[in-house]
């Protein structure tokens, strides 16, 4: 048994008396939902809000879901992984939101996934994302296969991700585009042309 499945049978203990599980390294409060343990890997300091939702699934070995240090995840979050999900130190993810790194077909290049095939039945395909380092993610986001959000950057309300964004930039809409870029030298958020 990891150290990950040590504690979240420690946390079903402690939830049945308390409504939630504290540790050294981290918070879940009640009503949370993991599958895929020992692909699993966070940091210390780390904080869930009710109702997370982590998903790690395949039989590949090796860490699918890398979570930094001092990460915390509003109400309602839900991580479907089959190939990579790596978000990095003091993160802050709002409440609503879906992060997936994969999709039930393919839809793009030689072989596409046929519409007849019941969309269960289609290949699982992915690509890995990465959330750089102090980086916020406003409530309500969705986050899609093969993205890379940069260092620092901000990701406004119910934006949904579908292309890489970069350090220092904030980014909103749908699909999620940037808007804003952070300029170290006047320390100031430049409008982005």
């Amino acid at each position: 048994m990891n150290l990950i499945q040590r504690i979240l049978l420690r946390a079903k203990m402690r939830f049945l008396r308390f409504r939630f599980f504290q540790s050294g390294r981290i918070t879940l409060l009640r009503h949370y939902k993991i599958k895929g343990y020992k692909h699993i890997q966070i940091g210390t300091g780390f904080f869930a809000n009710h109702f997370l939702r982590i998903e790690v699934f395949g039989n590949a070995p090796g860490v699918k879901l890398r979570i930094g240090d001092h990460v915390s995840l509003g109400e309602n979050v839900h991580l479907a992984v089959n190939k990579q999900v790596v978000i990095g130190d003091h993160v802050l993810i709002g409440s609503r939101i879906l992060i997936t790194d994969h999709n039930h077909g393919c839809y793009e290049g030689e072989d596409q996934s046929d519409p007849a095939i019941p969309p269960n039945k289609r290949t699982l395909t992915g690509k890995r994302i990465l959330v750089g380092e102090n980086t916020w993610i406003g409530d309500g986001v969705v986050i899609l296969p093969g993205v890379q959000i940069g260092k620092g950057c901000i990701i406004g309300a119910n934006s949904v991700v579908t292309k890489d964004i970069p350090d220092g930039s904030m980014a909103a809409g749908i699909p999620c585009r940037v808007i804003k870029v952070y300029d170290p030298e006047q320390k100031k958020w430049i409008a982005h042309v």
